[in-house]
């Protein structure tokens, strides 16, 4: 929403916006603009590369690096290397930008297969954020049972105090990942891809994120018929929660798949918070790019191990872009911006590259 409304601003009509979210009669309309040459730019989501434009110049893709634009189901396809074909056919340059580059797309470039183009500081020289790291295994050893470290409560506290703003980022929606019987051990799984379910406060249901599958929160155990059934584990939802017991005076919203599924909640979310009317922005990896807001000073990574341990070959890669664009929200105005990064293991590599936005590091290492 924020890069739609400043292309808006600069270019006015010239501007088409193409993204899964618009009515079929808006993508008509929208399309047909393109085609007949009314609009010269197209700003969009992935299936934007495949926009009719007939004399194409530039393709830019903005954070290069991000998994979105591979599209996994039928037809399949990767964006980026879309753009590089249609930029190939027409002649035209195509821009792939990102502060984290794609393992591939940076080894591409040293070897000049791609040309290579640096910004090594921020606008106006502004200093990039203080990355201070918490290990999670002291807050426990000090009696600490919150999801908040004691350093992020105090800095959540004087945030507030201050006038700023928040940005809280955990890259997992609802509210506890998994319900447990405590009796017989029984977990809450979807009869369809044998997950475990999510709980969900808001309407107390338990649902499975990959198929849609749902059902109500029970109190009783199915199999053992025990009352000892209890919630592990914090999505979004429980931060909100936490944060709420923390400090009942600041206002919160919350940005994730489920607060933006209806048309047009984004784009209210975002303005509400970039306009300042609340305090605390929670999200998942939706609030990690493109945010660009002055009075955000603070950003709180509740935990950063999340990603880490995923079976995935690209987990740490994947874990330090988050870290390094999340941390990157703040600090963007006058203001300097600081962020805090709960973890399980400090020592990592990609935990480590992440505190010092030491891409090259990362990179060599």
């Amino acid at each position: 929403p924020q890069m739609r409304e400043r292309f808006e601003q600069r270019f006015g009509s010239e501007v088409a916006v193409l993204h899964s979210k618009l009515g079929e009669r808006e993508r008509y309309d929208q399309w047909q603009r393109i085609a007949q040459g009314l609009a010269r730019i197209v700003v969009g989501a992935r299936s934007a590369v495949y926009a009719p434009l007939k004399k194409i110049g530039a393709i830019i893709l903005d954070e290069e690096h991000e998994t979105a634009y591979k599209q996994e189901d039928s037809p399949r396809y990767h964006a980026r290397e879309v753009a590089l074909w249609r930029a190939r056919k027409q002649g035209a340059v195509t821009i792939l930008g990102s502060a984290t580059p794609a393992v591939e797309t940076y080894y591409k470039a040293e070897n000049n297969s791609y040309t290579l183009l640096t910004l090594p500081e921020r606008i106006a020289r502004r200093p990039l954020p203080q990355v201070k790291i918490v290990d999670m295994r002291g807050e426990l050893l000090a009696g600490n049972r919150s999801i908040f470290s004691r350093l992020l409560q105090s800095e959540l506290n004087k945030t507030l105090a201050a006038g700023q703003q928040t940005i809280l980022f955990l890259n997992r929606r609802g509210h506890s990942t998994f319900v447990l019987c405590r009796q017989c051990g029984l977990v809450a799984e979807c009869p369809r891809c044998d997950l475990a379910l999510t709980f969900h406060k808001v309407g107390q249901r338990l649902i499975c994120h990959y198929c849609g599958y749902n059902e109500p929160q029970y109190r009783r155990c199915p199999s053992c018929g025990s009352g000892y059934v209890r919630d592990f584990g914090c999505g979004t939802q429980r931060v909100v929660t936490e944060a709420q017991r923390l400090l009942p005076q600041a206002r919160i919203l919350r940005l994730d798949a489920d607060t933006s599924a209806r048309a047009g909640a984004t784009d209210e979310i975002i303005h509400s918070f970039s306009r300042g009317k609340a305090d605390i922005l929670v999200g998942t990896q939706m609030v990690t790019k493109g945010l660009d807001i002055d009075r955000v000073t603070l950003v709180g990574i509740i935990s950063a191990d999340l990603t880490l341990n995923l079976p995935d070959p690209f987990a740490s890669e994947r874990t330090f872009q988050l870290l390094e664009q999340v941390a990157g929200r703040t600090g963007r105005g006058h203001l300097p911006g600081r962020a805090i990064l709960q973890t399980y293991t400090p020592g990592h590599a990609s935990i480590e590259a992440a505190k010092k936005h030491d891409y090259n590091g990362f990179y060599q290492d």
